[in-house]
């Protein structure tokens, strides 16, 4: 089933991708200038020229007009059809023809062909540079260029150190002198430490105190963190469930909330036990959909939904109109436009123009008989 067109495609320069033209057997009677097909009789592609009244002599083939070529020099064969061959006189001596290669022969080329500098990238054969003249260079060290731009390889030293102090551009390090470094490194790093119960009786008299680091290393660093499994308060400041502590210095007082930053402090966390609190959304808000802080509720929703979807439909086609002014009084330009083929109920392609929030235009090619098409609009 094939989609009619009611209006000339403006493709703004931009090109048909995998398109094959019309197949027929022979000329069809029914033209336009311009009209083209391919033949599949004698497989040749014919555009009509819009010769009027219609005749056969107006289909033009267009698929080529060379119909023989003639052999001359280097040419063997030719004429309307069979083969041609192309025939080359090498001395032989130099280049050869080796069945259906043209090639250089061997020692063709010699010394004084090429000119200084001519050869300027050596191929070097397979195992033709040994292990034993590489294990000559310094201990410890690999050729390589790590200057970052155009140079020629220098040697470049290869470190274990844990400490990678010596690091350099010229400086490559094992993989155990890495791993040695970032270990150390980020064992002084602030870490998650685990949970902690605010309410706990490790102080003095079983006061409630602050934690201390055990990992990866023993004490409290800057940076590492507890989150609160129990609600209480120490040095007067109040934790709840959820909450999180970070540690401002390295050996964090225990008593004094100064070493500490609490964060969600005194904010309680919703769960299937503990009431949250949230803000149910405007309708303004719910309409704009831009805030993703608010909850909507399900009578806000059914109002914005009810205010974005509608639609209206109509039959349009008199048989001397090629414009139609469709009134759907929907409220908006944010509307789709589909039209069909009362008859066939296929989808059909015309000039479609958004007038108005409440109009929208259908323009044909051709006056379209009587209620011939229906358009339908949805917003």
């Amino acid at each position: 089933m094939a989609k009619k067109v009611l209006v000339n495609l403006d493709l703004t320069k931009n090109q048909i991708l995998n398109v094959a033209l019309q197949n027929l057997p022979s000329h069809f009677s029914t033209t336009t200038a311009g009209q083209i097909y391919y033949n599949t009789t004698d497989k040749s592609v014919y555009f009509y020229d819009g010769t009027t009244p219609y005749s056969a002599a107006g289909w033009i083939n267009v698929s080529g007009d060379i119909t023989e070529v003639i052999a001359g020099a280097g040419l063997i064969g030719g004429g309307a059809s069979g083969s041609v061959t192309l025939d080359l006189n090498p001395d032989d001596v130099t280049i050869e023809v080796n069945t259906d290669t043209v090639r250089i022969k061997d020692l063709g080329v010699s010394t004084g062909k090429l000119a200084d500098g001519a050869v300027t990238t050596i191929k070097i054969g397979a195992n033709q540079v040994t292990f034993a003249k590489m294990q000559q260079i310094a201990d410890l060290k690999l050729i390589g260029n790590v200057s970052g731009g155009v140079a020629n390889p220098a040697e470049v030293s290869v470190i274990t150190s844990a400490t990678l102090s010596g690091a350099s551009n010229t400086n490559l390090a094992t993989a155990l002198a890495i791993k040695t470094y970032i270990d150390s490194n980020v064992a002084g790093l602030g870490n998650l430490e685990g949970g902690w119960a605010a309410n706990n009786t490790d102080g003095p008299g079983g006061t409630p105190v602050f934690p201390t680091g055990t990992t990866p290393e023993a004490g409290t660093k800057k940076g590492d963190y507890w989150y609160v499994t129990a609600a209480g308060t120490v040095d007067s400041v109040s934790f709840n469930i959820g909450d999180v502590i970070i540690a401002k210095v390295d050996n964090a007082s225990t008593t004094s909330a100064a070493d500490w930053i609490q964060l969600e402090v005194n904010r309680d966390q919703a769960t299937e036990t503990t009431l949250g609190v949230a803000e149910i959304a405007t309708q303004t808000e719910t309409n704009t959909g831009t805030d993703d802080l608010r909850i909507v509720t399900p009578l806000k929703l059914k109002t914005l939904l009810d205010s974005r979807v509608g639609g209206y439909a109509a039959n349009v086609g008199d048989g001397t109109a090629t414009a139609y002014t469709v009134t759907h009084n929907l409220g908006t330009v944010d509307v789709i436009v589909m039209i069909k083929d009362n008859t066939t109920l296929e989808e059909v392609l015309a000039d479609v123009v958004i007038t108005n929030t409440n109009t929208v235009t259908v323009t044909f090619a051709t006056a379209p008989a009587s209620n011939a098409y229906r358009v339908i609009i949805k917003k």
